[in-house]
């Protein structure tokens, strides 16, 4: 009722900027899903799209809420309003409707029947409900005291936040670790490879001679097997004569039929080979065109532009490995975000610099609207990152149950990053938040995010370094100078 009041209160511009908000916000959500995250992926279930679209405006509502408390945007009294619908709504979401479609989707898919599928989906809901419940008492230490054992306390947005952002920020942190490495070590021209011509024409040479082996082993494969079909016929046949000829043309069909066998293993386990390396071939030349293509544009004045931002871009992610890390080794407690700290420092240098323009404002905008960029695109990379590895399992997980996954890990992810993007805000923004969410000790998930972000970047220099000597390694053998079945 007291959101219905509430609703009744907006403002009528208010109202009709929500609404058009979230429309937007859904249709946007499919066309994301259906034109950019699973374009190859067939999804036939409408709820499963359904959950994922809501999910994803509800997540995107939360952030333009941030924005416009920013901008001073709506009401406070409206956006407080809405910040309360977007997270209520997100916990029944990751506590209730999408864990229980998850389970009932995959009981199904491992054959089950309706009953059994829904019976089986809420046992597991009932233990993932209490899992979720005691894990506050994990690190009671440091979150804040539950207030009440009741189901309004568990799903009251004080307890929700608390739980949520404890397990989001883990993941933020993650991605967020992975993308301070790999994003200087992607975009920057510096540690591209130089590729020459001559290189890649020796790869596809090697290709295609690896195929023609690969052709022509599978023709090998097919004939001894239509030959050992044959001789073991032969022996069958021969197999009702009682004469000891033909039992010893039999033992001798027999003996012959266990060399046939382990011949075709050892063929197959060799095709098995060379259509792994012809696959890591392939891709291997694509990735050395691709650096072509990518040197070439960077030559032109719109890509030497993309490599000065990449650059800019990378010595903030080195600045931000190193701040964590002091964050960790010193226990510190942040308090402002890198892009306010540097203006703050500018002023510093240049105190005249202020008389011209709104430090403030602009110091927040710039840190949420790079906050937001960065989100976005870390998400739909860790997305589709998580896309390609389902797609090695699709033969045991199905789109389904991955859009559904994904739309959990999603709402999750927002939910903690407007946790963390709180600290961006001046003191009345951060109060106004603060109404809504509750007696939250904040710098608990900040301390967490920085332990975990700085185990996951060094993760990910011993991962890059691994998968890229791992592949010379692999492309570098030459399977057909040892041909042991030829």
């Amino acid at each position: 009722m007291e959101l219905l009041h509430g609703f009744l209160a907006l403002p009528w511009d208010d109202c009709c900027m929500l609404l058009a908000s979230y429309a937007a916000f859904f249709l946007f959500a499919r066309f994301f899903f259906t034109w950019w995250l699973f374009q190859d992926y067939e999804v036939k279930a409408s709820s499963t799209q359904l959950l994922f679209s809501l999910s994803f405006m509800f997540s995107f509502s939360i952030f333009q809420m941030v924005l416009f408390e920013v901008m001073e945007i709506m009401s406070v009294a409206s956006r407080q309003w809405i910040w309360r619908v977007d997270l209520i709504a997100m916990t029944y979401l990751l506590v209730v409707i999408l864990p229980l479609a998850l389970f009932f989707t995959m009981a199904k898919e491992y054959g089950l029947p309706t009953r059994q599928a829904g019976v089986t989906a809420l046992g597991l809901l009932t233990v993932y409900i209490y899992l979720f419940w005691r894990l506050g008492a994990v690190v009671e230490a440091d979150l804040p005291p539950v207030s009440s054992s009741s189901v309004d306390a568990l799903f009251s947005i004080r307890n929700f936040v608390s739980r949520v952002s404890l397990l989001g920020v883990v993941f933020m942190a993650l991605l967020s670790g992975f993308g301070a490495v790999n994003c200087p070590y992607e975009y920057l021209s510096f540690f591209w490879r130089r590729i020459a011509e001559e290189d890649i024409e020796f790869l596809e040479k090697r290709l295609r001679h690896n195929l023609d082996i690969l052709f022509a082993k599978k023709k090998r494969l097919h004939h001894e097997t239509l030959v050992s079909a044959r001789r073991r016929t032969a022996g069958g046949d021969g197999n009702g004569s009682g004469s000891s000829v033909f039992t010893r043309v039999f033992s001798l069909f027999k003996s012959k039929g266990i060399e046939d066998e382990t011949y075709l293993k050892g063929l197959e386990a060799e095709i098995e080979t060379l259509e792994s390396l012809s696959r890591e071939l392939f891709l291997e030349i694509h990735d050395m065109r691709d650096v072509q293509q990518r040197s070439r544009r960077a030559a032109t004045l719109r890509g030497r532009i993309f490599n000065l931002f990449g650059y800019i871009l990378s010595v903030f992610c080195v600045y931000k490995m190193f701040m964590s890390t002091i964050n960790v080794v010193f226990r510190r407690n942040r308090e402002k975000d890198p892009i306010t700290d540097a203006i703050e420092k500018i002023l510093y240098i240049w105190p005249s610099f202020a008389l011209w323009i709104n430090i403030r404002f602009i110091s927040e905008v710039a840190s949420l609207v790079f906050v937001g960029i960065l989100v976005f695109t870390q998400t739909r990379g860790f997305l589709l990152t998580i896309v390609k590895f389902f797609r090695a399992w699709s033969s045991i997980v199905s789109s389904n149950s991955v859009v559904l996954w994904l739309a959990h890990l999603m709402g999750m992810y927002f939910v903690s990053s407007f946790v963390l993007m709180r600290m961006n805000l001046n003191p009345t923004h951060r109060r106004r938040i603060d109404e809504v969410l509750g007696d939250i000790e904040f710098n608990v998930f900040h301390r967490y995010f920085d332990m975990v972000f700085v185990m996951s970047a060094s993760a990910s220099v011993g991962a890059l370094f691994l998968l890229k000597f791992s592949k010379a390694s692999r492309t570098a053998t030459d399977y057909g100078a040892q041909d042991k079945y030829p």
